[in-house]
């Protein structure tokens, strides 16, 4: 009880400053819908409700923006309408480098706007746009957090003027989860001027905060007449797939898909789903893992994407430990796709209780028939931004037997101290149960954030039972306590070379449950400095410690023996300017590694020569020299992108590594022939390097086509 303790006393102290006051502005009515085109030449957009109220965040907190901006809201039934008009005196300068959707947008101009449609300040959206048009969409979870894997149907149209650039944006009252009841949400708007490395917001005025975060946001109200249809989605696909392997000869496979979406009110939704198909995923980025640890992957099919956020837990950032880890579901061990035979979802909020529960029938793995695999989430919400939790997840996905877990959490945020700070803090608990290891073992832990400018301070303090097993989760090391600290001042320069300076220190120390040290890691200190174009500088020198207890491969041919080992080691690394016509990313490492040395060095360009394309080259180089053994670990890409326009893209991921000699090559066409509705075509491939020659190890076709339906 003592984490819940500390957090209660926290939230007594800094609760008594006066909450400030929010911005809102009221979104009237529209008598008829604009044409969505760029131009903001229709006669609806003088009845609507401006904003032009932006004050600069960065460089300088605080100061009028250099160039003024304009946003008019309005809405009907089924569409929030934006219009955008970002005057520069300088249009000829503008950066819009980037057609593909989903991209980050670094490289240029942005508007981005940010929804908290339940009012909740924990969850929400972001819509993002630069004045080519390109877009990108996303998720915002636990209060201030990106998740941009997600895609939702809306339109945006952006020009370049004489003016500067404008744009006009729709998004379907069907693409979003709210409560029409309420007719109020949370809003907040940022402008960035990219070659001056500008920011500039409605509201949120705090250099040490995000425009996500949703604590600060500002309000729309008025939005009582939004309706959301019927509450149908219907979303069939088909997908053709050719695979062969060598020495098999290639098979094809029809599979049909469905997924139901209905709305059972405007707030809590029930999904279904037969034959799930993940043929347009993406693939994973190429790891190579020397520790004796599993790797983390983030997910990328968009199935499990929808509503994540209200399955999170304890505010874990999912590694090293989380209790539920959607790649679990629907992939073996080995990450090699499982078929997901039926699924269902219900997901929503009710009186400030929000819930999450899915249950998945998947082909069964290491055994005879469908593995059932359940996931299920409740959390209240208490003292205004707070909120407290349970969680339950069933079944085992790796063979045969049963498994369990339940947790339950509090969740603390106070945004009210004044002057834009705020405090964050989490206390969990879970335990668990598997026939795996053949019994029950506990998890817990807590910390606390003070997410601020110029000093940011953070503790955490947890404990992974020696059996503890999270069947549908993911935990990298059992048998450990787990003390981290963190300390970050900024000075905010704003010189002719130098934007900002950090300094901070990080230190991690992991003991076993009879508080025998095992490992440590620190960071004592790290130095990291920006320029005023963005270019950034980050040096550290990092103190290593591990324990081995146990012998392990590192590689084949490679084994570390018990012992005792110091792994210190300096680092430097430089990334210039996104906005740059060529950015370079350079890093190199060296230092002590098993009695050993190590050199690493990793490398990538961005290279833009215009909207349409995009390459991004890299190299990683790691020379390991040790008593166990000499060896070198080489990793190459090569990421390139071709974009007639946002909606019709191809882009490809060539990976090779010579520990595997295999190069894999993924090439993915997407054409957004109707907003929801894309048709894709996936070649994946994959080479042995044998006798200085690639030979053709597997090859994999697919097209899909899925449609969106709504009423």
């Amino acid at each position: 009880m003592l984490p819940f303790f500390v957090l209660g006393c926290c939230a007594a102290v800094f609760s008594a400053a006066p909450p400030p006051s929010e911005p809102r502005v009221e979104v009237p009515l529209a008598k008829s819908p604009p044409r969505i085109d760029g131009r903001l030449d229709d006669p609806c957009w003088r009845d609507a409700a401006v904003i032009t109220n932006f004050t600069q965040v960065l460089p300088y907190e605080g100061a009028s923006p250099s160039e003024p901006t304009e946003i008019r809201l309005l809405y009907d039934e089924n569409n929030l309408y934006i219009a955008v008009r970002c005057r520069d005196s300088e249009p000829d300068k503008i950066l819009a480098k980037t057609l593909q959707h989903d991209s980050f947008l670094s490289a240029d101009d942005t508007v981005e706007f940010v929804f908290d449609t339940f009012h909740r300040k924990r969850e929400g959206y972001f819509f993002r746009f630069n004045p080519a048009g390109a877009r990108s969409e996303g998720l915002i979870e636990n209060f201030d957090s990106y998740n941009p894997l997600w895609d939702a149907v809306w339109v945006v149209k952006a020009r370049i003027n004489s003016e500067g650039w404008a744009a006009e944006v729709r998004i379907p009252s069907k693409s979003l989860s709210f409560d029409p009841s309420s007719g109020v949400w949370g809003f907040n708007v940022e402008r960035v001027i990219r070659r001056r490395q500008e920011v500039d917001r409605w509201t949120c005025i705090a250099r040490a905060k995000r425009v996500s975060s949703l604590p600060d946001a500002g309000e729309l109200v008025g939005l009582q007449k939004m309706r959301q249809g019927k509450g149908w989605e219907i979303k069939p696909s088909t997908t053709l797939t050719w695979a062969d392997a060598e020495g098999r000869k290639g098979d094809w496979d029809f599979r049909p898909s469905l997924d139901v979406t209905y709305n059972i009110t405007p707030s809590l939704k029930a999904n279904a789903t037969v034959y799930t198909d993940f043929a347009e995923a993406e693939v994973d980025d190429r790891i190579i893992n020397l520790t004796r640890f599993p790797t983390f992957f983030p997910e990328k099919r968009d199935f499990f994407l929808q509503d994540a956020s209200l399955f999170r837990f304890g505010g874990l950032r999912m590694f090293p430990i989380t209790p539920y880890y959607s790649r679990r579901i629907g992939l073996d061990p080995d990450g090699e796709p499982l078929d997901i035979l039926a699924g269902g979802r219900l997901t929503g909020r009710m009186d400030g209780t929000s819930v999450a529960l899915l249950d998945v029938l998947q082909e069964g793995y290491a055994q005879d028939g469908p593995d059932n695999l359940f996931v299920g989430r409740v959390s209240r919400q208490v003292w205004g931004e707070s909120d407290v939790g349970l969680l339950l997840t069933a079944g085992e996905p790796r063979g045969e037997g049963q498994a369990y877990l339940g947790g339950a959490d509090f969740n603390y945020i106070n945004s009210d101290l004044g002057d834009g700070r705020s405090l964050v803090g989490h206390a969990w608990t879970m335990g668990s149960y598997t026939d795996q290891v053949d019994g029950a073992d506990a998890a817990f832990g807590a910390d606390v954030d003070y997410p601020n400018e110029p000093l940011d301070v953070h503790l955490t303090a947890r404990q992974v039972g020696e059996d503890f097993d999270p069947a549908l989760g993911f935990v990298r090391r059992t048998g450990v306590r787990e003390y981290i600290a963190g300390a970050r001042y900024v000075w905010r320069l704003n010189k002719k070379w130098l934007r900002s300076v950090s300094l901070g220190v990080r230190p991690i120390w992991t003991t076993d449950l009879d508080n025998r040290l095992v490992a440590e890691n620190h960071d004592l200190p790290y130095l990291y400095a920006t320029t005023p174009q963005l270019d950034r500088v980050f040096v550290a020198y990092s103190y290593d410690r591990d324990v081995v207890d146990e012998a392990f491969d590192m590689r084949e041919g490679v084994t570390i023996p018990r012992g005792d080992y110091l792994n210190d080691q300096i680092g430097v690394k430089f990334n210039s300017s996104d906005a740059r016509p060529i950015a370079v990313n350079l890093e190199v490492r060296t230092g002590n590694y098993y009695d050993g040395t190590i050199w690493r060095y990793e490398g990538s360009l961005d290279l833009r020569p215009g909207r349409a394309l995009t390459l991004r080259p890299g190299y990683e180089l790691r020379e390991i020299d040790m008593p166990y053994g000499k060896f070198a670990v080489r990793v190459a890409t090569l990421r390139f992108t071709l974009a007639a326009s946002p909606d019709l893209s191809l882009s490809t991921l060539a990976q090779y590594d010579n520990l595997s000699d295999d190069l894999g090559i993924s090439s993915r066409f997407r054409w957004t022939f109707k907003p929801g509705s894309d048709l894709f075509f996936v070649i994946n491939q994959g080479f042995l390097f044998d006798d200085w020659r690639f030979h053709s190890q597997s090859t994999q076709l697919s097209a899909k086509l899925a449609l969106r339906i709504r009423f």
